[in-house]
């Protein structure tokens, strides 16, 4: 049984957000997208590939919600956690960079 801040509930908790997402319902997105994040940041550190996913997950639905800067702020976390921890090569990076760029 997992406790409710068990890391694999984080990742529960991004599913369900990319699941509203999908449908349109970018507020309830970023609702259970913090709630990933801050399992992650609490468990796995502020610095680790999960919490970078989540931010990047965070900028996607203030991407699509119309909210430019929060969306920059949101990525731009996300893609400097990705270069330290995973280099700037990796596929997650160049994903969190062209998100950003999506943008600016």
């Amino acid at each position: 049984k997992l406790g409710p801040e068990h890391p694999q509930v984080a990742i529960r908790y991004n599913n369900i957000g990319t699941a509203y997402l999908n449908k349109g319902e970018y507020d309830r997105a970023i609702e259970y997208y913090q709630k990933a994040l801050e399992i992650g940041i609490k468990k796995l550190g502020p610095e680790h590939p999960q919490v970078a996913g989540a931010y990047n997950n965070i900028g996607e639905a203030y991407n699509s919600k119309g909210e430019y800067d929060r969306a920059i702020e949101y990525y731009q976390k996300a893609l400097k956690i990705g270069i330290k921890r995973l280099g700037k090569n990796h596929p997650h990076t160049k994903v969190f960079q062209k998100n950003l760029n999506s943008v600016k």
